[in-house]
């Protein structure tokens, strides 16, 4: 980090697929994992930590953020959410609910026109 470069070999990792579900002949039922570097996986891990401790320290991480957070889990921000919306149930107050999806979202967009809206 000193000198502002990152060694090639850390750069460089082995692609192995693993098998999702389906139909063992299809390539969309794999998924690929890459094999990297333990020393750049440490370093990720370093800068990661660095990164959320800083985002913390001056409030840039929302209260309502549960998931890649420790001891926060996505599981936690549902009941959290419930907990909220009881309060204001009981207080007879209104409470704005929003729901986003966002499982796969490449899987439904068309590619040929967001490569054309990226390029543009």
């Amino acid at each position: 980090m000193s000198v502002g470069k990152v060694p090639d070999g850390w750069r460089t990792a082995v692609i192995t697929p693993l098998f999702k579900k389906g139909a063992s002949t299809l390539p969309s039922n794999y998924r690929p994992i890459s094999l990297t570097s333990i020393f750049s996986k440490l370093m990720e891990r370093v800068i990661a930590l660095d990164l959320v401790s800083y985002l913390k320290k001056y409030g840039r991480i929302a209260k309502e953020q549960h998931g890649f957070l420790a001891r926060r889990l996505t599981t936690s921000n549902p009941l959290e959410s419930l907990n909220d919306w009881t309060i204001n149930v009981d207080n007879k107050q209104h409470q704005p609910v929003a729901y986003v999806n966002f499982a796969k979202p490449f899987d439904s967009v068309s590619h040929n026109k967001l490569l054309l809206k990226l390029s543009g």
